[in-house]
């Protein structure tokens, strides 16, 4: 999964749809918070689940530059102008220090990529897109004609959400295929209604979607 945005009900029935369960292992390529109110406790349910492993996304790179140990000038108001507020009034006025504390240093303990092989494929999971730069791979958006990034594996984002790869504004958004990449952001948090949850089962890339 990728880009929830703090859309705790789908992400919550989006596990009862895939039925997860110990036998299975769920990657969330970043951004789970922002936008809608949900985010910490989707963040809190990923911290606490041995087989969730989540991406740093660039909102959580925001939310680290405003309230992590090292802050950068100008990062609130940054944050804010993308939708942090329900995230920053939370973990401020709602969780305690130490549950903020927590919080933050998991955040902080996140990698941007995964390399990993299900069956006889392999995948490059990153937020935004695959690239030796690590602003790139947060905060870059990859173009629908892009070459493949890699010859031996499928790279897999969020970030950018579908239908501006495959420039269809009408349809709920789904899952979008390219040349060795597949972007999975259909929209959560954003304000339309054509906007869904997607899951992709990396066994057969089936996908889920609420």
């Amino acid at each position: 999964m990728s880009d929830i945005h703090g859309e705790l009900d789908r992400f919550k029935a989006m596990l009862d749809l895939i039925n997860f369960s110990s036998d299975d292992t769920l990657y969330i390529i970043g951004d789970v918070i922002d936008r809608h109110p949900g985010g910490v406790e989707i963040l809190k349910i990923i911290k606490d689940t041995p087989n969730m492993f989540m991406l740093l996304g660039n909102h959580e790179q925001m939310c680290l530059d405003t309230l992590g140990p090292n802050s950068v000038y100008g990062s609130r108001r940054l944050w804010l102008e993308n939708g942090g507020s329900n995230t920053y009034r939370e973990l401020l006025y709602v969780c305690s220090l130490a549950e903020r504390s927590r919080i933050i240093h998991f955040l902080s303990t996140l990698p941007d990529h995964f390399d990993v092989e299900v069956g006889d494929r392999k995948f490059h999971l990153v937020h935004a897109m695959p690239s030796d730069d690590p602003d790139d791979r947060i905060w870059r958006r990859p173009k629908p004609d892009d070459p493949p990034y890699f010859e031996d594996r499928i790279a897999v984002v969020g970030h950018t959400p579908t239908c501006y790869m495959s420039g269809d504004m009408e349809s709920p958004f789904a899952v979008w295929h390219g040349n060795g990449l597949i972007d999975i952001d259909c929209g959560c948090g954003n304000k339309t209604e054509l906007r869904r949850l997607a899951c992709l089962r990396l066994d057969d890339l089936k996908e889920f979607y609420i």
